[in-house]
């Protein structure tokens, strides 16, 4: 199997497809490291910010089920996951390039105790038994899981954590011995979790869990909290029932932020976020989408910082009536006790010319090409897909905005883009 499974050896990575050693901090930053990052903070005041840790997962054996039945993953089409891979990988070498720490979710996940892996993976499997079955029957399956979760290697561990397989166990009829005592079918219904920006919102206060609304994707709430803990970092705070809250609709700009609501982050989400003063001491602007459609899902699906003063957006969103309103919050008291209070509604142009923010329209067929989810690695330098087109890279340029532009083919069939395949854990 071609699938890349990585495990921690004497501080080497292996790469199963190439069996060759990789060097466990591959980025130019020497001084961070996969176990060394629970000594730094979190922390994202601006979108436009250098990068400098971020999380992703390179699509794996979990994603090949999600490409089998799109209809079923929230899947744009299927794709070659070879493909997928590589572009996964030449992303990756771009932003190491640009003086980024990349931590994936396997390589964080590994860095976990083995008993917190064991349970973690045992919290994935479900059991299915035949009503035949006697308890005696149950608990002899149930005891062969935990001595296979005893035995797996790491990297193995991982990938159940990932498959959350089902199992439904019976008794065989055509039993000969104890190896033949049972007949067992798995089923398995893994999420995709190489969409890393969603599951989790970085503040500059710290990381906080959201709560994804697709049944399909609930699972890479409790992924991303698993890397969090084997990174050693503690969340700020996880969204609850009956709150929504995903990481695409959320953009730090300074000394506000834009938190996006609408198709799949709710009212209640953004109001436990401000009531638990996720935000930090700034004015928090939630951006109401008219639209709620899956096209444009999140906020960075047609809007994106490209600088302090600068930034591009879905001309519809503008002036039509697909223009979002803006509730604006701002905290009274002082930074250590504070509530937010809202102070006003505008409309997302007004309040964009308010803060001296230059807007480059691009079109809605520009849009469908995910123009806007690229990921910003410092000040007008962007990672952009070569699927957005050269005369929205052109435009870009002409306002002085590096664009580095990468293929994505493959990966957008997952719906989405660089921005939604990174979650960016330190800027600054």
């Amino acid at each position: 199997m071609s699938r890349r499974a990585e495990t921690a050896i004497r501080g080497v990575f292996y790469d199963s497809g190439l069996m060759t050693p990789m060097p466990l901090d591959r980025s130019p930053m020497s001084d961070l490291s996969v176990s060394g990052l629970s000594s730094f903070t979190p922390s994202q005041p601006a979108e436009w910010l250098p990068a400098r840790v971020v999380l992703m997962c390179e699509p794996g054996i979990e994603t090949l089920f999600a490409i089998l039945q799109p209809g079923a993953a929230n899947f744009l089409f299927p794709f070659s996951l070879a493909q997928g891979r590589e572009e996964h990988r030449a992303y990756r070498r771009a932003l190491e390039n640009h003086g980024v720490h990349v931590i994936d979710y396997r390589e964080a996940l590994a860095q976990a105790t083995r008993s917190r892996l064991t349970q973690w993976a045992r919290e994935a499997v479900t059991f299915e038994y035949d009503a035949a079955l006697t308890n005696d029957e149950r608990d002899d399956a149930a005891r062969q899981l935990d001595a296979a979760l005893a035995a797996l290697d790491v990297s193995s561990l991982v990938d159940v954590i990932l498959l959350r397989p089902a199992i439904r166990v019976a008794r065989s009829a055509a039993s000969l011995d104890p190896t033949t005592r049972f007949a067992a079918q798995f089923t398995l219904t893994p999420p995709s979790p190489y969409y890393t920006r969603d599951p989790l919102i970085t503040t500059r206060e710290g990381v906080v869990i959201t709560r994804l609304k697709l049944n399909q994707r609930a699972p890479e709430n409790d992924i991303a909290a698993y890397v969090l803990e084997s990174l050693g970092i503690a969340p700020r705070y996880r969204v609850q029932p009956p709150g929504t809250l995903e990481g695409g609709d959320f953009i730090p700009c300074g000394d506000f932020v834009l938190q996006g609501q609408g198709l799949l982050t709710n009212e209640d989400g953004v109001r436990q976020c401000l009531a638990h003063r996720v935000y930090g001491y700034v004015e928090v602007a939630v951006v109401e989408d008219p639209r709620m459609d899956m096209d444009e899902m999140h906020l960075d699906t047609y809007f994106a910082m490209l600088d302090r003063d600068l930034a591009t957006c879905a001309e519809p969103r503008l002036s039509s009536d697909e223009e979002p309103a803006v509730k604006v919050y701002v905290p009274q008291g002082t930074p250590d006790s504070y509530t937010y209070v809202l102070t006003r509604t505008t409309l997302f142009s007004r309040y964009l010319q308010e803060k001296g923010i230059h807007v480059i329209p691009f079109s809605k067929a520009e849009q469908l090409d995910f123009a806007a989810n690229g990921l910003l690695v410092g000040p007008r330098r962007l990672i952009g897909v070569t699927r957005a087109g050269e005369p929205f890279a052109q435009r870009l340029r002409t306002a002085g905005v590096d664009v580095q532009a990468i293929a994505f083919d493959a990966l957008i069939g997952g719906y989405g883009g660089p921005h939604c395949s990174t979650q960016v854990l330190v800027r600054g």
